[in-house]
């Protein structure tokens, strides 16, 4: 009998084993319970907008298991993400579906709007010379050219660049074409008019005051430079290129006049400062660009932030890179540099910081607009002003770039 007994009570631990593990164990964790509630965002999410997880959960009454973790915002197209959530002593499985997407359009760096070209010696290649355009994501946009150009005949033509991205954003530019007869070339030798220069005089006077200092900035295209003629012309500080890229593909190396530059600006008791011209196209040579510095200051304190200078406009298409990428590298340059203590400023003239940079963040600025109207630059301040390339300063034999520094 107690044998019996035995077996019913096993048979009945079996059963309810099963049961529990029917509901516990082998139960449809993809399953949602009757009354769980999951009111999931069904907005498109735009690139580079940050957005975590939580942000796409509008209501529910589960407890979520899942970290609230960055979602993938910046690769365009559909995504999911699988949360863990737990209702009623069980936990589940839910997929959530997003949506990124584009809907920037690209943008024209450069495009002239009209371009004469000689009967006869144009072609299709001639229309997009010196045109260059970009886009906040695609590395890649198109460009199209709608209308025709009879190259053989003389005229007038109106033509349409198309840019049109990944995403199928477009901008469009219209532009003229002259095609005319070319006339035999006459040696001519213009010389520079000397009333188009500014002497360090004129900038003093105009700019000075105690609020402000008066600098240049100078390279090797300055060629040997006397410095306490410099300082004794009214001249207050000096910035100097350190590096420059020739291209993406060539390792930054010194200025050849920089060493020299450095040293005697140091006796003549001048405030400097130091900038790289990079042509970096990847986060990679970015870092090495402030990584160059930091080597060759070998510790030194500076007067100024240093300085990435970037304006590889030109030439913008054939890096292949988004606008996107021009912060990110100037963000891993500057990151590094503080990393060594050094502050970083960022170099642009005032066109390009308010039409290609897509956000100047907390930079530090120093803007480039020759110029008497002082810039504006999307209503952030800067710390210098490059107002001239044709100044004249007692020691340089050659023209030079003034600056304003503001005092903070």
């Amino acid at each position: 009998m107690k044998k019996k007994i035995i077996f019913i009570i096993i048979a009945i631990m079996i059963i309810v084993g099963i049961v529990l593990a029917k509901d516990f164990i082998f139960y449809d964790k993809y399953k949602i319970p009757k009354k769980v509630e999951l009111d999931i965002s069904n907005d498109d999410i735009e690139v580079y907008t940050e957005t975590k997880l939580y942000d796409l959960i509008k209501n529910s009454n589960v407890e979520i298991l899942t970290e609230n973790t960055d979602l993938d915002y910046m690769t365009v197209g559909e995504h999911i993400h699988t949360i863990e959530y737990k209702y009623k002593m069980k936990k589940y499985l839910y997929d959530i579906n997003y949506k990124v997407v584009d809907t920037a359009d690209p943008i024209f760096i450069r495009a002239a709007s009209t371009k004469t070209l000689y009967v006869n010696e144009g072609d299709e290649a001639a229309l997009t010379k010196k045109i260059s355009y970009a886009d906040n994501y695609d590395t890649k946009p198109k460009l199209e050219i709608e209308g025709t150009v009879n190259f053989n005949e003389i005229g007038t033509y109106k033509i349409k660049y198309i840019i049109t991205d990944q995403s199928g954003n477009k901008a469009t530019k219209d532009a003229t074409i002259k095609v005319i007869e070319k006339k035999e070339d006459i040696d001519t030798e213009e010389e520079e008019d000397e009333e188009d220069f500014v002497s360090i005089e004129e900038q003093i006077e105009k700019y000075k005051t105690d609020d402000t200092m008066i600098g240049i900035d100078i390279s090797k295209w300055q060629g040997e430079v006397d410095f306490e003629k410099v300082k004794n012309a009214g001249v207050e500080f000096v910035i100097l290129r350190m590096g420059v890229m020739k291209d993406k593909d060539t390792p930054i190396a010194i200025d050849n006049t920089f060493n020299n530059n450095y040293q005697k600006a140091k006796e003549a008791e001048l405030k400097v400062g130091v900038y790289v011209y990079s042509e970096s196209n990847t986060i990679k040579s970015a870092i090495e660009n402030a990584e160059f510095v930091i080597e060759n200051l070998n510790g030194d304190k500076l007067d100024f932030p240093v300085c990435f200078d970037w304006e590889c406009w030109t030439n913008f298409n054939e890096l292949e890179i988004n606008l996107y990428m021009l912060n990110e590298m100037y963000d891993a340059f500057s990151n590094k540099m503080k990393d060594a203590g050094y502050d970083t400023m960022l170099y642009a003239s005032e066109n390009y910081l308010n039409n290609t940079w897509l956000t100047l963040k907390d930079y530090t600025i120093w803007v480039a607009k020759y110029s008497t109207k002082t810039p504006s630059v999307n209503n952030k301040d800067y710390i210098l002003w490059q107002n001239s390339e044709k100044g004249r300063v007692d020691g340089i034999n050659e023209a030079v770039d003034f600056d304003i520094y503001y005092k903070r």
